[in-house]
Order: structure tokens, then C-alpha cells, then sequence
């Protein structure tokens, strides 16, 4: 559906309403949209929530600006227009202005992949400078981040599923975390019973397939007296039962033969090799029926 709100948007949706209480972390907000921005010394970005968001942050420091919306090819961009930080405090190097940085950088161009689909986060920069400065900034955090080039851009990456958790916690979306945590739990919830689902259509596949080879060599050695009568009297037993219940599987005719699952097993499958004339499989078989009876 074309109105659908993916969850990038509903992330970015629930950080860009809140300031930092701190001065020096509204400054470094609104650094984090500065590097990641296109153009530099102001902030640019695709989101108008975003634009928002780092108007309000200035406008809480008495700093005046206004977003201008710019015509482009593929989407307008809004930037920041007469934004002076002359007069803001610096961010400070602790972790809170490194958490606000790195939230600026992702409410300005970070997207994250629906938790169904595995682990993704991405921040998107204009160049390799300012992707080892968010990187190092997410590694400050515990967040183990990559590094990438793209179509002549720089992306920082978050791939597991811990760090973007982490990620998210660090930069304030909580409920983003959530509902990324509830997306992970479905997602491995599909995929355990996708894989058992697998395993057990593999399983009857291969039943069936050797059910069928089974009956085909007992109506085989049947239509031949000579052979037929030559069988040992449990490899006999063995191929009456497996043409009466073609879909019992080997558990159900060992009961019905009063046997072992393995006895049965090795039945049938000498059942098979005598139908098709194996002498090697005559003669283990032989030493096998020794033990069966």
C-alpha cells in the first residue's frame, strides 16, 4: 500500500518531537544533521520532520531560522536558511551529546529495515569523514558499526541484531526498540517453523519416494514364483505388508510385523535390492536375516 508508514518513519516520527535538555545536546543534534548533510554548514535533509525537529532545537537556544523547501528531481529537500551557532554552546565529548549526534545523524538520513526482514540500520553520509566520525561515535556506544561506499556516497551500517537494538535504545527511540524486538521475535518464530516445516516435507518426500520403490519390488519378486518363493520368510512378510499399507510408514509396519524399526528397515531394503538383481545386497542381507530370526 502506498499509505503505509514504514518503520524508518515511525521511528523518526517518535524522536523528532523531543529536545534535549541539555544545551550542549541540542548542539550536538543539530551537528548530526550538519555532517550528513549535503550541503555544508547548515542543515539539510529529505524529512521535513526532521527539518522540524532541528528548527525547534535552535529555536530553544533563541537561535532564529526557517525552513526553505528546495524543488529537486526525485523529492524537495528542506534546509535551514540563516543558521548562525555562534551563539549556541559546544557540544561537550560526553556520551549525551554522542547519543544526540548520532540521533540527529538518524533522524536527517538513517533508515532501518522492518525487523521482519532481519537486522539493517544505515545512516547515509556525503563523505568518508563524517562516516568515521558517526561510527566512531557508535562504537562509543557499543554499537559495532560498519562501513560502506554507495552509489558515491558513504554508509554507516548496523547489522546485527543486538547492536541495532542497542542503537536504538541509545539514541532515545524506545518504542522503536519495542516494536523491533516484537518484529525479531516473529521473524524467529517464522523462521524456526519455516525450517521444521522443511525438514519434515523433506522427511515425507523422502518416505514417500522410497515407499513407492518398496511396493514396485514386492509386486516385482511376486509376479516372479521362482524368485518369489526363494525370499526368506521376513523379507516376505515384509513385502506383503508394505503392498497391503503403502502409507504406513516404518514404525507402523515394524508393529505390525512384531519387529524392530531397524529389523524392518534392513527387510525392505533387501526387499529392493533383490528386485533389482543385487547379489552384494543378497548376500549382506542373508548375514542380516541370520539375526532376525
Amino acid at each position: 500500500m502506498s499509505g503505509e508508514v514504514s518503520f524508518t518513519q515511525r521511528v523518526v516520527a517518535e524522536l523528532a518531537p523531543h529536545v534535549p535538555l541539555l544545551a550542549c545536546c541540542r548542539r550536538a543534534l543539530v551537528e548530526g544533521m550538519m555532517i550528513v548533510s549535503d550541503t555544508p554548514e547548515t542543515v539539510s535533509t529529505t524529512r521535513l520532520a526532521a527539518a522540524r525537529a532541528a528548527m525547534q532545537t535552535l529555536h530553544s537556544d533563541r537561535v532564529v531560522v526557517h525552513v526553505a523547501r528546495v524543488a529537486e528531481a526525485r523529492r524537495p529537500r528542506y534546509a535551514l536558511s540563516r543558521l548562525d551557532l555562534a551563539t549556541t554552546p559546544v557540544a561537550s565529548g560526553g556520551l549525551c551529546c554522542t547519543r544526540s549526534r548520532l540521533r540527529g545523524a538518524f533522524l536527517s538520513t538513517g533508515r532501518l529495515q522492518r525487523p521482519e526482514f532481519g537486522p539493517h540500520l544505515e545512516i547515509g553520509c556525503p563523505t568518508m569523514t563524517a562516516a568515521e566520525r558517526l561510527a566512531a561515535d557508535a562504537d562509543l556506544l557499543g554499537v559495532p558499526a560498519g562501513l560502506r561506499r554507495r552509489r558515491g556516497r558513504w554508509v554507516v551500517t548496523v547489522r546485527s541484531t543486538a547492536a541495532v537494538g542497542a542503537f536504538l535504545s541509545s539514541i532515545g527511540a524506545q518504542t522503536g526498540r519495542l516494536d523491533y524486538e516484537a518484529g525479531r521475535v516473529v521473524r524467529d518464530v517464522r523462521s524456526n517453523v519455516n525450517r521444521r516445516l522443511n525438514a519434515e516435507t523433506a522427511n515425507l518426500r523422502r518416505t514417500a519416494t522410497a515407499g513407492v520403490a518398496q511396493v514396485a519390488a514386492a509386486c516385482a519378486l511376486q509376479h516372479d514364483p521362482a524368485r518369489w518363493q526363494a525370499l526368506p520368510a521376513a523379507v516376505q512378510e515384509a513385502a506383503m505388508l508394505r503392498r497391503q499399507h503403502p502409507n504406513d510408514d516404518l514404525a507402523a509396519l515394524a508393529a505390525r510385523a512384531g519387529c524392530s524399526r531397524s529389523a524392518m528397515a534392513g527387510r525392505l531394503r533387501r526387499l529392493v535390492a533383490l528386485a533389482a538383481g543385487d547379489s552384494v545386497g543378497m548376500v549382506l542381507g542373508s548375514r542380516e536375516e541370520s539375526t532376525w530370526q
